[in-house]
């Protein structure tokens, strides 16, 4: 029968004559062994056709090189008290490593922290105009500040943030009402569930997931070091 013999040169394909199964038992564990290894081979294919992930954000949201070694995707929230303490870490990690070292900020910010939409915002609106990494290092340091106010005293402050970093804070104001400025936080929290990411600050290293500043701190510093060498 030709459909017999063709899957008959199959198995002769793969298995050299000598050990071609020859008993019940030996041909079902050859068969699973096909099948695992078909399955193996396809996942393997689909692992390799998925381009790796690369943060997409405008260029005042970047510091340092396109063509850095590591590239560092941070995902946070301006209200996020542990956001906060990794933001001197990735600092300190651009500075160490000039043209090594780059870091991409991406807006993660929790509906249940009242004033990190309009933390992030401001934030947008100020590297518009130049001064996004003035601005994001002002709300990161003065943290405790403007959180602990109500949301028109906290938008204040931010403005006057904006200000200290040479912007008209009418403009930035004003900025922070536009619809583009709102998406372009929004585009980010969607990539974020595409993304899995369920914890901020959460940062991927050339690709590579960390989570948390303590996790930043030890393996994260580790793995830099690593990719750098």
């Amino acid at each position: 029968m030709p459909g017999l013999k063709g899957r008959a040169e199959g198995v002769t394909a793969l298995f050299p004559h000598d050990v071609i199964p020859t008993t019940r038992r030996s041909r079902s564990l050859a068969a699973a062994l096909l099948i695992v290894g078909g399955t193996a081979g396809l996942w393997l294919a689909a692992e390799l056709a998925v381009p790796a992930w690369s943060p997409v954000a405008p260029a005042y949201r970047r510091k340092g090189p396109a063509d850095a070694k590591v590239l560092i995707a941070d995902f946070s929230d301006f209200q996020c008290q542990d956001c906060a303490a990794a933001a001197p870490l990735i600092k300190a990690l651009v500075e160490r490593h000039p043209g090594e070292v780059a870091v991409v900020f991406k807006h993660k910010y929790w509906d249940y922290h009242p004033h990190s939409l309009t933390a992030a915002l401001a934030a947008e609106c100020a590297g518009k105009a130049g001064k996004f990494w003035e601005v994001h290092d002002a709300l990161f340091a003065n943290q405790r500040s403007w959180s602990a106010l109500g949301p028109d005293a906290a938008r204040g402050l931010m403005l006057a943030y904006a200000e200290g970093a040479g912007l008209d804070p009418d403009s930035v104001e004003y900025c922070m009402a536009y619809p583009a400025v709102a998406a372009a936080v929004a585009a980010d929290l969607a990539e974020t569930e595409s993304l899995w990411v369920r914890a901020t600050p959460s940062f991927f290293i050339n690709g590579r997931r960390f989570a948390g500043s303590r996790q930043l701190r030890t393996l994260g510093l580790k793995y830099v070091e690593d990719q750098l060498k």
